[in-house]
């Protein structure tokens, strides 16, 4: 059980620094949703959720818990299925190019 929490810990440290530029609400902007324990300001309620489970995993409830493990579970998706359409597209561009050469070079 610990073991797991260090690794989820780690993963929502990781989370919180790639994403912490993202959270920040613009000064010409309000913000819509703020953060239930320390007052920051966000600019969308997945965000909040996000700063919950990774900056409060301690102090929030069971329920906000889920919330993070469910995002962090869609954003893991999310990402697989952009590399996999990433590597698709390339390994057509790869193919295209190279019917393109040996056209060419055919004659």
């Amino acid at each position: 059980m610990n073991v797991e929490r260090v690794a989820d810990a780690e993963s929502a440290a990781a989370v919180e620094q790639v994403t912490d530029v993202e959270y920040d609400v613009p000064t010409d902007e309000s913000p819509d949703h703020t953060c239930p324990y320390c007052d920051r300001p966000f600019r969308s309620e997945r965000y909040v959720t996000f700063h919950v489970g990774s900056t409060h995993p301690e102090e929030c409830s069971e329920s906000e818990r889920e919330a993070f493990d469910e995002a962090r579970d869609d954003e893991q998706y999310e990402l697989f299925t952009f590399h996999l359409k990433a590597a698709v597209t390339v390994f057509l561009l790869y193919f295209v190019f190279t019917f393109l050469y040996a056209l060419v070079w055919s004659g």
